[in-house]
């Protein structure tokens, strides 16, 4: 029998139905939420993500404010600008939307935005409540990874709060993006918390705490890191990372560009088809593992659905209600 697939996309969408509720209370009431995001520069990744962040805004009907500045604006200029969004009454949360530019430091940056309209956790005073279990804005994609858990827990007839206690997770990848976060949030839930990365990989040791994991979520940012050698049956495994790989037409070998040959048998690539993988190897792993989630479709597609709940409950905060 196959593994389950968690089905982030189902999930997604019954989070998006219970939020609409709660969004509508609110609106009642006249609170409306509503996201700023600050781009500095031109970089690639933050456009998109600057676009992704509109759309969604509009699909949950919050407002939304944009600011995009370019790249040679002073740091000085871009912490008025953070000052401006901290006051602005319409604005419950705040996105940066790194990278910046070399002159603007992240720090100065992060530390200027209000902790009430951080909503996905950057602050270090946040984080730091989140590393000691304190009521906080959890970061949106470790949060998703919790809300994964949750639902499948819930789904196999087990309260998550048993679901938690005691089970041995293994955390693979230590960013303070994902890693870090998902480990704090999952000690908070009282599990049995081992992270993993990728000096324990050059020791020999990854394999040693992988396997004897119930639960393991994978954030390093590799495909296809970990396959059926590093899971035990019957494992549960949160595919967090969103690689585009070449596939090389003669070997199926992943590559990272085409304008070189394959790694492995040296192929002309220049004509192959681009693939968006986890760092699981799933089709390894859907014949060994208990439940997995899938890429796309898994962790990816709760994300936003969790940086909607804070910025719900920053707007609660922010309105006294």
């Amino acid at each position: 029998m196959g593994a389950k697939i968690i089905d982030g996309k189902a999930i997604a969408d019954e989070i998006r139905a219970e939020l609409a509720k709660e969004l509508e209370g609110l609106k009642t009431k006249g609170i409306e939420p509503g996201i700023a995001t600050l781009l500095v520069g031109d970089n690639f990744g933050a456009r998109m993500y600057r676009g992704a962040v509109e759309k969604f805004c509009a699909e949950m009907g919050f407002n939304y404010r944009e600011e995009t500045h370019p790249a040679d604006i002073s740091e000085a200029d871009v912490i008025r600008i953070v000052e401006s969004l901290n006051a602005d009454a319409k604005v419950s949360g705040i996105l940066p939307l790194r990278p910046f530019p070399e002159h603007i430091s992240d720090s100065a940056v992060i530390n200027s935005i209000s902790v009430d309209k951080d909503i996905d956790c950057f602050h270090p005073f946040n984080m730091g409540k989140l590393a000691l279990g304190e009521p906080t804005f959890p970061p949106a994609t470790p949060s998703a990874c919790i809300e994964l858990m949750e639902r499948y827990m819930k789904g196999e007839g087990i309260d998550p709060k048993d679901g938690f206690e005691g089970a041995e997770i293994c955390v693979v990848g230590h960013s303070n993006i994902v890693g870090k976060p998902v480990s704090f949030l999952c000690l908070n839930r009282n599990a049995s918390t081992t992270t993993v990365h990728v000096f324990t990989s050059m020791k020999g040791n990854l394999e040693k705490h992988t396997t004897a994991a119930d639960y393991v979520v994978v954030a390093a940012g590799f495909p296809n890191l970990i396959g059926s050698e590093q899971v035990k049956e019957g494992a549960v495994v949160i595919d967090v990372g969103i690689n585009r790989v070449i596939v090389c037409p003669e070997c199926g070998t992943y590559n990272r560009a085409k304008k070189d040959p394959c790694k492995k048998c040296g192929a002309d690539l220049s004509e192959a088809e681009g693939k968006t993988v986890g760092d699981a190897n799933f089709d390894e792993l859907v014949g060994k593992v208990k439940a997995i989630t899938p890429v796309p479709g898994g962790v990816g597609s709760v994300t936003n659905m969790m940086l909607a709940k804070n910025t719900l409950r920053a707007a609660r905060l922010l309105a006294g209600a």
